[in-house]
């Protein structure tokens, strides 16, 4: 896959058909818009694309809270990848594109294409003013497809929006299965093992500890069941995602994860950690002994949530 940073104009030379818009979070929805991209690309002879914005314009236009991205760029472009797109381009979304009027963002990223794929939502260009309309009239005598709105069954067994809003809410209240039937894979984040204070260790719970990307969104504070890539080879254990009160109370948060029927050194190591489950929010201990007891307590629970969901 080719990867194209793009600031003024995208220059296309052969017949492309892409999908556009931001996605953040690759959920279910945004799959079905990449699938449809390539499927229209391979009938009519084109190359495939994805046209995506960073930073997100939300956090530009001051939209909500800058709080982070469910996928990071790197984790964005990864997933992307695994699509076999044949090309990426991550627009700038800048104040100069903030003020783009429809027809200027059109002639400058879109003209070119032998056909786009939208959701039914998408808007684009100054204060929203291009939108599905403009677009069918701009590719009538091309390639046009609108991805109508993607739904789920809920908690509460309503129909509702598939949606990143919808996933961050999830993550917020810990519903970890929930943010995961929409993203159709585990939230996820990924790093290099750093040295602790070992207290893990003197616990009789050693523990890999990875800093959180600047960028990616934290879900609730707590103790999660997850799984752990290491080395090609998936491993089961818990994790607590907190500043840990009981011992550092740190400024920002922090992954520590205890990987189960695991004996090895792993400092400096790339790891994948998978949250599969919410056991609890992160609590504060006065002693050692009563935080050693808990993770006792937290261990046998995971375990026995392992052995009745993956066995």
């Amino acid at each position: 896959m080719e990867i194209n940073y793009i600031n003024k104009k995208i220059e296309i030379k052969e017949d492309i058909v892409a999908a556009i818009g931001e996605f953040d979070g690759m959920h279910l929805a945004h799959q079905e818009l990449i699938k449809k991209c390539i499927t229209l690309s391979k009938n009519n002879n084109c190359k495939s694309a994805i046209i995506c914005f960073y930073p997100h314009p939300d956090y530009v236009l001051h939209k909500r809270e800058n709080k982070g991205y469910l996928n990071t760029l790197q984790e964005k472009i990864k997933i992307i990848e695994k699509f076999n797109i044949d090309y990426l381009y991550i627009l700038d979304f800048n104040e100069e594109l903030l003020t783009t009027t429809k027809e200027e963002f059109y002639n400058n990223y879109l003209s070119k294409l032998k056909g786009i794929v939208i959701g039914y939502d998408f808007r684009f260009a100054y204060q929203g003013s291009g939108d599905k309309d403009y677009l069918y009239s701009m590719f009538k005598d091309k390639i046009f497809e609108v991805i109508e709105k993607k739904t789920y069954i809920n908690e509460f067994k309503k129909e509702d929006k598939i949606s990143s809003n919808a996933i961050r809410s999830y993550l917020d209240n810990g519903n970890i299965e929930y943010a995961n039937k929409l993203l159709s894979y585990h939230y996820q984040f990924e790093g290099n093992v750093e040295k602790g204070k070992k207290v893990g260790k003197e616990l009789g719970y050693p523990t890999a500890n990875i800093s959180i990307e600047k960028d990616k969104y934290i879900p609730k504070l707590g103790v999660y069941a997850c799984l752990i890539e290491l080395d090609n080879k998936k491993y089961q254990g818990i994790c607590n995602i907190g500043i840990n009160p009981s011992i550092d109370n740190l400024n920002k948060a922090r992954i520590e994860v205890n990987i189960f029927d695991f004996d090895g050194n792993i400092y400096n190591k790339n790891i994948k950690i998978e949250l599969i489950h919410f056991l609890r929010e992160e609590i504060k201990f006065n002693t050692k002994e009563e935080l050693k007891e808990e993770i006792k307590k937290d261990e046998e629970i995971i375990k026995s949530f392992f052995r009745s969901h993956y066995e």
